[in-house]
């Protein structure tokens, strides 16, 4: 599975604390993209599934969240991916971002990337179904940077929506969007999640003239590397 980055404690990803996980791949390219660095299919980013999954359930989370890049353009995989996590840990709580809208998922109306053949196969709604059926929310629709938007729990744009695919959330469990920032000591970074006003809103912040920004959809993710 293509995988750009990966967080292993957020709050501004979903309902409770969530590990993240951004895959690497999108096609559809929204105009405005704060992950633009996401789009390409890259190989040297492909992780073996039962070691993301290791690493998803070895985390004292509620759940996890995947974004991008397009969870769903790497389906197969991720049906893979969500069957294994709940076969281990069945509470563990499962969203996602996707720039395609719940009825395109339901419908089949999708496009999945064959990492062999390296190109895009037509998806089919068994299944994106039989994903969706195994997730408790996701926050669907193209980014529109004509409507973007700050005051929408979750959304990057106005027309895009959350939808809650289980019992276990209701909007109630929904805070305002927030930004986060993950140190990670080891590795000498600083990584920024969640919906920043702009990406200059973070750079002009007191304390960071010295650190260069690396910029990567609702929601946003950035590593800077301290200087």
């Amino acid at each position: 599975m293509f995988i750009h980055n990966r967080i292993a404690n957020s709050t501004a990803n979903g309902p409770g604390e969530r590990a993240v996980v951004w895959v690497q791949g999108c096609s559809l390219a929204c105009a405005g993209c704060w992950n633009s660095e996401t789009h390409a299919f890259v190989k040297d980013k492909d992780m073996r599934i039962g070691e993301l999954a290791d690493w998803i359930l070895d985390q004292n989370v509620e759940g996890v969240t995947f974004s991008g890049g397009e969870p769903f353009q790497q389906a197969p995989a991720l049906e893979l991916l969500i069957s294994f996590i709940k076969e281990r840990r069945p509470e563990l709580s499962i969203g996602s971002f996707t720039g395609y809208t719940l009825q395109e998922l339901r419908d089949g109306k999708f496009n999945w990337w064959h990492p062999e053949l390296r190109i895009m196969i037509p998806g089919d709604a068994k299944l994106s179904n039989s994903i969706l059926k195994q997730m408790d929310f996701i926050i669907a629709g193209r980014y529109n940077q004509l409507q973007r938007c700050d005051d929408k729990p979750l959304c990057g744009s106005r027309n895009q929506e959350v939808h809650f695919l289980s019992t276990r959330y209701s909007p109630t469990d929904l805070h305002s969007n927030i930004v986060e920032m993950v140190v990670d000591q080891e590795e000498g970074l600083v990584q920024i999640t969640g919906f920043p006003e702009s990406l200059a809103a973070i750079d002009d912040k007191e304390g960071w003239d010295d650190v260069s920004s690396h910029k990567d959809e609702g929601p946003d993710d950035q590593m800077l590397a301290v200087a």
